[in-house]
């Protein structure tokens, strides 16, 4: 009987042993297979306005959303990992649909979160770079985005320069890019966009030669809001092409001690000399500018509430 007694013990105290080593194992693959960015959290506050600007804190990435009265527009989708902020951003919006996505160079900081906006958003049409054969990535990120628009039925525009576009009331230019470039930076899409008398300038990363040329072609890119180039890097950003657009007000997506040094203290300085107001997402997570009875307002969403900061 003791015997039995013993054996019986025994065999619960090498069940629980296993039991212990399972859940060890399990916790170490857990942690291994944890994404290498963590979604950040998403306020849940909807922002009910007759026309706003959406710039989404995706950390070192850029995602910009406009929703108008009737319409909404996503101007790339963050990084790889991102995805989830994204599309739990654009549902807290009201955001089932979109007539235009701008997918501004295929940089995955840009791109990361395209493919999983398409297959969940029903997306009218997506305006993007034509590239060259020599120019065509052939990154798992790029060749994903290929697929899901394909899988969407979207209709794919490629951006011409001084081509013209609405949604919703609001009207869109595209003032870039021009002849192929090796540096994928200078084929983004560059836009200016307007609603009832408030402009803003949407740059991607494009760089200090694609502002150049801009200028040469003598497009009026004045506006109200600039959406600074290149997460605010000294590549981008030149004295000139900021004063041609003499903002009032800019916006840098960059995460806090990112490695690239963004924003660059050239361009920090520069907005200061021009007396341009500037906020980060750093800083302030996701800046939102609302248009409402032509009074613009500036917001700052975060902890599940919306504050106004101007």
């Amino acid at each position: 009987m003791a015997q039995r007694k013993n054996g019986a013990k025994n065999k619960k105290l090498i069940v629980s042993i296993l039991t212990v080593i399972v859940v060890l194992v399990l916790s170490l693959f857990s942690e291994q297979l944890k994404p290498l960015f963590e979604p950040l959290e998403v306020s849940n506050a909807k922002i009910d306005s007759e026309f706003s600007v959406h710039f989404i804190n995706v950390g070192q990435g850029d995602c910009t959303l406009i929703k108008t009265p009737d319409g909404n527009m996503l101007i790339d989708a963050g990084e790889n990992g991102y995805e989830t902020t994204v599309l739990d951003y654009l549902e807290a919006q009201g955001v089932d649909s979109l007539k235009y996505l701008v997918a501004t160079h295929p940089h995955s900081d840009h791109i990361g979160g395209v493919a999983e906006v398409l297959d969940a958003v029903p997306t009218e049409n997506i305006i993007m770079p034509r590239l060259s054969k020599t120019n065509t990535p052939t990154t798992v990120t790029y060749e994903k985005m290929l697929t899901a628009i394909k899988n969407s039925g979207a209709k794919v525009i490629s951006a011409k320069p001084g081509n013209e576009y609405s949604c919703g009331g609001a009207e869109f230019t595209v003032l870039a890019p021009f002849e192929q470039d090796e540096n994928l930076n200078n084929m983004s899409v560059v836009l200016k966009l307007t609603y009832k008398g408030y402009s803003f300038i949407f740059s991607g990363d494009a760089e200090k030669d694609v502002e150049n040329r801009i200028l040469k072609e003598g497009y009026d890119i004045s506006a109200d809001v600039y959406k600074g180039a290149h997460h605010g890097s000294s590549t981008s950003n030149s004295k000139k092409f900021v004063r041609a657009i003499n903002p009032t007000y800019a916006v840098l997506s960059y995460e806090e001690g990112n490695s690239y040094g963004h924003p660059h203290k050239e361009t920090v300085y520069l907005f200061n000399e021009e007396g341009i107001t500037y906020y980060s997402t750093a800083d302030y997570g996701t800046i939102v500018f609302t248009v409402d009875n032509s009074i613009l307002d500036i917001l700052t969403v975060k902890n599940d509430t919306a504050e106004v900061i101007k």
